[in-house]
């Protein structure tokens, strides 16, 4: 793996992942986190939680778990909630810590965004509860977005810790091509979006099923 320096902008690679999008991965990548907000909306409605609930838990049940898997754990869990059962009898395809943490997210009152990202405690997975939840800055810093940054292939299983001050790094950098979204690809787009269509586009380029 090349060296990296969390000092210096890296931007010039996600432009030039975002440049490699084509019509299909710029409309997949718009709309994925539009879509999984109707997901958290519908789960929401349906079990009498709050959106912020129901985002909750998607993003704690999200580790080490298939999307859609993810979306089956999250509604299994708020259903069980809903009929006064206990979550943690739930089987999940992700960490007993992280269906602890939807269980703790469903025991709040009319809870705030930040009362649930406290409970998430986690970079990444509390910017992709942000995300869904239309925090436009937010950016899910996953092992993908790690590789589009570093502009390298990296199994997301090499992926290394990202500490706060990388972390914000290269979040930052996602949110500064942003701005700069319509000349390279010619939509108006929100750094979380960027993410979005930046992975969707490493995902096909790669082959990543």
């Amino acid at each position: 793996m090349k060296k990296h320096n969390a000092n210096r902008a890296l931007t010039r690679n996600i432009s030039g992942m975002l440049l490699f999008a084509n019509a299909s991965d710029i409309e997949e990548g718009i709309e994925w986190y539009a879509r999984a907000g109707r997901l958290g909306r519908r789960l929401a409605d349906t079990y009498g939680c709050t959106m912020e609930q129901s985002v909750g838990v998607l993003a704690a049940l999200s580790p080490n778990n298939k999307w859609k898997r993810n979306c089956q754990d999250a509604e299994s869990c708020i259903k069980a909630w809903s009929l006064g059962r206990d979550v943690m009898d739930i089987v999940c395809c992700t960490y007993p810590v992280m269906k602890d943490k939807a269980k703790r997210i469903l025991s709040l009152s009319a809870p705030s965004r930040d009362d649930v990202a406290a409970i998430l405690h986690g970079r990444k997975i509390s910017a992709f509860a942000l995300s869904i939840l239309g925090e436009h800055s937010a950016v899910c810093v996953d092992g993908h977005a790690f590789a589009i940054w570093l502009g390298e292939r990296v199994p997301t299983t090499k992926t290394p810790t990202l500490g706060k001050k990388l972390y914000s790094r290269i979040s930052a950098d996602y949110c500064t091509v942003a701005k700069r979204a319509w000349a390279i690809c010619g939509h108006d787009l929100t750094a979380a979006q960027v993410q979005a269509v930046t992975w969707v586009t490493y995902r096909r380029i790669s082959g990543i099923k």
